[in-house]
């Protein structure tokens, strides 16, 4: 009879929503924006998903909204939250915290190197895509191997996520953006030896 092969269950979690402008670049060392009302819904409605599922560590981006969205996750568990800065969002350098009309207005050949280039493109000061995916591909693989056969909660930022699914699912990184992860939804993956498995994607109350 075929052994059953091990796997390590990752549920990824994407933080609650916050009053921050849609239209402008996260900027959180220096604004770190807290959930907002329904943001904290949101988390709790996430934490209210995994009530019965065995959680045996979670970690999270240290900005203030996963952090939020976490310590929902760690009442309903009774589990301490770990803490990684390689689950931040993607930093834009000299473009944090700038509206996106105004990156086009006051930087227009960058702009359109950028949406010629939109996993490539560097913006000064910050991360490509490429890099966000070295990044997260580290952490990744160092949770999977000190966790293996365990369930992890990650709970992190849109831009991590997507691109964390996409190379588990080995899809070209350009799809990346063709994943839908809405604020408080919850997704898992199960890491094996040969193949990693798509349990559920996306799930949240809407």
């Amino acid at each position: 009879m075929r052994e059953k092969e091990s796997t390590t269950a990752i549920i990824f979690v994407r933080h609650g929503i916050t009053d921050f402008p849609k239209d402008r670049l996260y900027c959180d060392d220096v604004e770190d924006p807290s959930l907002n009302e329904e943001g904290v819904k949101q988390a709790y409605l996430a934490a209210d998903m995994l009530r019965d599922v065995h959680v045996d560590t979670i970690i999270s981006s240290p900005s203030k909204r996963t952090l939020m969205t976490a310590d929902s996750i760690a009442k309903s568990t009774k589990i301490q939250i770990q803490t990684d800065a390689a689950l931040k969002e993607r930093p834009f350098g000299i473009w944090d915290g700038l509206y996106f009309d105004a990156i086009e207005r006051d930087f227009p050949e960058e702009y359109l190197a950028w949406k010629k280039n939109p996993i490539g493109f560097v913006p000064q000061g910050g991360e490509s895509i490429l890099d966000l995916a070295v990044r997260v591909k580290n952490i990744l693989d160092q949770i999977i191997s000190q966790y293996h056969g365990k369930t992890v909660v990650i709970v992190s930022h849109v831009g991590p996520i997507r691109v964390m699914v996409t190379q588990s699912m080995d899809m070209p990184l350009e799809k990346y953006r063709q994943l839908t992860i809405n604020y408080g939804s919850i997704s898992r993956i199960d890491y094996g030896r040969r193949q990693n498995n798509l349990i559920y994607m996306n799930l949240c109350h809407i």
